[in-house]
């Protein structure tokens, strides 16, 4: 049956002849095989195999035309191909047949023309691909849905040679590292060094190594510089592709994700977790603090409470007091037959009711000032009062009190300051505090009182004794009513209110009260209040020399040296601290320091003035106790420009004075 044959059918029978052999080859052809007419499409011939795979027995099959194994739908597009097919071509592709049970198949057809009992016909060799077609159909579709789920997850994967050379990879990789397919990198190399972050390079080139080394899977996070610039956060997972054991030939399906957004949504839970965490934080630092000051207000509204208590009751106490001396004694002078021996007993007995009432009267002026204080109704009259008056006139109002008990009074030589005050109310805070340096000091003490500018407007009134200092729990309590600090049980009178009511007074003068207490060595009151210092006329300015002495001996000595020196300005204060506060206002040509202070040391205080550079030139000459001749020599070697020791000489003072200020 070669395409010159001119038969007229099927040979009949015989062996040995062309016929036959071709014939026999036609029947025993595992494919199936037919022969059509070209003018009527019938088929003139069909083998045993077609017949078996169509479903028609030779003589139903030789009955059919091409076009009844075809569906409907086909039979056009077959026509066409038949009509339109050239004559010695070869026509290979694949259609649709349609066996007798209606069932379709695919099949890829190879025929060719050739002649056939005379007529033009074609010989047609059918092979069902019908499970290759279902199969390269699943498999497009797997492709087309791994494109779409890579598309949609932000994935792309590539496939790596043994040697680092990219042999494909997915169409969504380009897109994901942000170039045109055709720039494309080839290889795991040119993937580093062209697109991946330069911090990153070195943990990815490490994990590829891993990878090769180990033959086993690994994953590696890193950022990707995509050509505009543009960072993607990039998660890679490298694998070993089935087939070889020997890692050097190993082949890799790397999968790569663009986790950009997914990080980005990481960092802002974090960030709102961080300020969930922030706001419960202050939330509960909020409750905290409304808890404290809700426990704070309890407290204060109980002490308040236990205060009106104990003000009552020490009230009482205070009252009875005196009025049992006046009530007693008064008894015993009028009892005609009293325990009176002598004129002298009744006039000790005056005594102690005159000193009775006269406490009594102190206690009931406290009560009415702290009561119209309390009520709004305390007036005060401000005015421009001459310190040094007041501080004159208070000075010899407490004189016969400091004499009685043998207490040295040092007040300034000057006080060339006007305060902003009530003259009366002043006086009154002021004999307040005095009473108490000289009723709580020590036998043979002394009571410095002084003043300083510490601010524009603003004047520091001091009273600093020689006492024994109330503890820190004590000072705490000391401008709370009837509080006398335990002092109930001794000699000395008082009320327990006059430093409230001085504490209210001040106020009430737009000033501030304070205490300082250094226990064992003495207790410093300060008050400051508003003040105009006048600026003296340029040639009235004088030298300004500061004293920081805590001796109240000590310092009277260095102020009555200094004194025989009108060209002087003298400024006091009786503790480091206080003294580098003057030093720094007024910047004093000279500074006499004393080494063992309260709150700051003269060490420290030279030390802490050598740091600035407004006060490091200032010469400080060293007043101390230590007379050693190593004490001596480390404080000239520290920077003194002298070092005087105690009991101080003033011939020697003078001349160290005298040697800074006029070295010629």
């Amino acid at each position: 049956m070669s395409e010159s044959s001119d038969t007229t059918g099927p040979p009949a029978g015989g062996d040995g002849t062309p016929q036959q052999l071709d014939r026999l080859l036609f029947e025993a052809n595992p494919l199936p095989l037919w022969i059509y007419d070209l003018q009527t499409l019938r088929i003139l011939d069909v083998n045993e195999v077609a017949c078996q795979k169509y479903g028609y027995s030779r003589e139903e099959f030789l009955a059919l035309t091409i076009r009844d194994i075809r569906p409907p739908e086909d039979i056009p597009q077959m026509e066409a191909s038949v009509r339109d097919t050239p004559e010695k071509s070869f026509n290979s592709g694949i259609w649709r047949h349609r066996l007798k049970d209606g069932a379709l198949i695919n099949v890829e057809i190879t025929s060719h023309e050739m002649i056939y009992h005379g007529r033009r016909t074609r010989f047609v060799c059918p092979i069902d691909v019908t499970q290759r077609v279902r199969a390269e159909a699943a498999l497009r579709e797997r492709e087309a849905g791994l494109r779409r789920a890579q598309a949609l997850t932000a994935l792309g994967h590539v496939i790596t040679g043994p040697d680092g050379g990219f042999e494909s990879w997915s169409e969504t990789l380009p897109q994901l590292a942000g170039i045109q397919p055709a720039d494309m990198p080839t290889s795991t190399r040119e993937w580093l060094g062209r697109l991946v972050h330069p911090d990153d390079r070195e943990a990815f080139r490490a994990k590829s190594v891993e990878a090769a080394r180990t033959g086993t899977r690994v994953d590696v996070e890193y950022r990707l510089v995509q050509p505009g610039g543009r960072l993607v956060e990039i998660r890679q997972v490298i694998e070993p592709i089935e087939g070889s054991r020997d890692p050097a030939h190993v082949r890799w399906f790397s999968t790569l994700q663009d986790v950009t957004e997914q990080k980005q949504a990481q960092a802002r839970v974090m960030r709102l977790n961080e300020e969930l965490e922030q706001r419960v934080r202050e939330r509960t630092t909020q409750l905290e603090v409304s808890n404290h000051e809700l426990a704070l207000a309890t407290a204060a509204a109980e002490r308040a409470n236990r205060a009106k208590t104990e003000f009552l009751s020490n009230m009482s106490h205070e009252l009875r007091t005196p009025l049992n001396a006046i009530i007693g004694f008064g008894q015993l002078l009028a009892a005609p037959k009293g325990p009176l021996g002598s004129p002298e007993q009744a006039v000790v007995f005056v005594n102690h009711i005159v000193r009775a009432g006269r406490h009594l009267l102190t206690l009931i002026n406290d009560l009415l000032d702290l009561a119209q204080i309390e009520s709004g109704k305390f007036k005060v009259a401000i005015d421009r009062l001459p310190l040094g008056e007041v501080l004159a006139e208070c000075q010899a109002m407490i004189e016969p009190q400091s004499q009685q008990r043998g207490i040295r009074l040092l007040f300034p030589a000057e006080a060339d300051v006007q305060v902003l005050a009530d003259r009366t109310r002043l006086k009154q805070v002021l004999l307040n505090l005095l009473s108490n340096a000289v009723k709580y000091n020590r036998e043979r003490g002394a009571v410095v009182v002084d003043h300083s500018t510490i601010a524009p407007g603003r004047v520091r009134i001091t009273v600093q004794d020689t006492g024994g200092g109330p503890r820190a729990v004590q000072v705490e309590a000391l401008f709370q009513p009837f509080n006398r600090l335990g002092q109930e049980a001794g000699s000395a009178e008082g009320t327990g209110i006059g430093l409230v009511v001085t504490k209210r007074m001040v106020e009430l003068m737009d000033g501030q009260i304070g205490v300082n207490s250094t226990p064992g060595m003495g207790t410093l009151f300060w008050v400051d209040l508003p003040a105009e210092v006048p600026h003296p006329a340029p040639a009235a300015q004088r030298t300004t020399v500061l004293v920081v002495e805590d001796d109240a001996a000590s310092l009277q000595l260095v102020q009555q040296v200094l004194a025989a020196r009108p060209d002087l300005q003298v400024l006091c204060a009786t503790d480091g601290r206080r003294g580098v506060e003057l030093a720094r206002q007024h910047q004093p040509a000279l500074i006499l320091m004393d080494n063992n202070m309260p709150h700051m040391s003269g060490r420290e205080a030279h030390a802490l003035l050598r740091q600035e550079p407004a006060t490091a030139s200032i010469p400080i000459i060293a007043l101390s106790g230590n007379a050693s001749a190593t004490a001596v020599e480390q404080g000239r070697a520290s920077g003194y420009v002298a070092y005087l020791t105690k009991p101080l000489d003033p011939a020697e003072l003078q001349a160290a004075v005298n040697q800074v200020l006029r070295p010629e």
